[in-house]
């Protein structure tokens, strides 16, 4: 299954959309244990942001991967080809960008909460959207 847009170069299959996620699973967690160390190390006089909005960011930001995986769901049902496996790779993106962030705020001296809330939308986006299209 070639990319007609670039010949001979192959097309994101399923298997490698599962290993591409796993690749991006195990970043995650390992930058969310060295954020958690962070934050367990710091001082609360090491904290000049302003936490607290960047936590309500972080919330909206899990929200709008939630939207997006929602989206992606729908426009990927009409999908047919290439297309499936890298509109679940794009959502999949969508949420780990919100763990990621949630990862800096910890990283700043904030809470778990952000992160784990796009821990879990990354982890729904497996179920969501799945890597074989006949699933």
């Amino acid at each position: 299954m070639d990319d007609p847009t670039f010949p001979g170069s192959p097309g994101l299959t399923s298997t490698t959309l599962r290993i591409v996620r796993y690749a991006m699973l195990v970043l995650l967690l390992a930058f969310g244990a060295f954020a958690y160390y962070q934050s367990t190390r710091r001082t609360p006089d090491d904290a000049p942001t302003n936490l607290s909005y960047l936590r309500w960011v972080g919330f909206g930001l899990c929200a709008f991967a939630m939207v997006g995986v929602g989206v992606l769901r729908q426009v990927r049902e009409r999908a047919s080809g290439l297309a499936v496996p890298t509109l679940g790779l794009v959502g999949s993106a969508l949420a780990e960008a919100s763990a990621l962030f949630g990862a800096v705020i910890m990283v700043l001296g904030g809470d778990i909460t952000v992160y784990a809330l796009g821990l879990i939308v990354f982890l729904a986006t497996w179920t969501l959207l799945p890597a074989d299209s006949e699933a």
